[in-house]
């Protein structure tokens, strides 16, 4: 079963977007919806065979080793590139690149050879794709788009060393306590679409 990446049209003028997750410093200010397009893991994309798909690379659970990490790459990068050049989103924990060193080797060679063979796909953050949404580019243009030339630095000390862990309630999950770690005050409430700031404002 071969899904497209996304049933939207996506125009070919436009460049084609990676997105990564695994930490993001940089805020915004509002609250924005970004598509998690589910990956294709099929280890022979020409087979038609029904595989679930996964949002979460790290929610892949066959893909065991470096090689099939960098065959799994390249076969959605081309799957987003090749087609409608919807944005491929690479969403995953941090802590899975870092507890599996071949894993990373092979994304940072990925990355490598993606940026030179296209000189038209760029690797940005959430914030960065919003920014663009916000204020599109060609791809002349995108190669001088100023919210994608700055580097988001760290100044000061960290926000704090040991995060507060809240131990909260909510009006959508009732009889549940649910944690959040932070390390600004707890909220009155656990923090949900309705109520994003958890103060019961919505």
């Amino acid at each position: 079963m071969n899904i497209n990446p996304d049933h939207k049209e996506f125009l070919n003028a436009f460049t084609m977007i990676v997105v990564l997750d695994m930490t993001n410093i940089c805020r915004s200010h509002a609250v924005w919806e970004m598509v998690m397009n589910e990956l294709d893991r099929r280890e022979d994309p020409q087979n038609d065979e029904y595989l679930p798909g996964c949002a979460m690379v790290d929610s892949c659970s066959n893909i065991l080793t470096g090689d099939q990490f960098y065959n799994f790459l390249n076969h959605n990068f081309d799957r987003h590139y090749e087609q409608n050049r919807a944005p491929l989103g690479l969403y995953f924990h941090a802590a899975w690149l870092k507890n599996n060193p071949e894993f990373l080797d092979a994304f940072l060679y990925w990355i490598d050879e993606i940026l030179q063979s296209h000189n038209d796909v760029y690797f940005v953050t959430m914030t960065q794709v919003i920014q663009w949404i916000q204020n599109p580019r060609t791809i002349t243009e995108s190669k001088n788009f100023e919210p994608w030339r700055e580097k988001c630095t760290v100044e000061g000390p960290p926000a704090c060393w040991v995060p507060h862990t809240c131990k909260l309630t909510s009006k959508e999950v009732p009889g549940e306590t649910i944690n959040l770690q932070t390390c600004v005050r707890c909220p009155n409430n656990y923090p949900w679409v309705n109520d994003p700031t958890g103060d019961g404002f919505f």
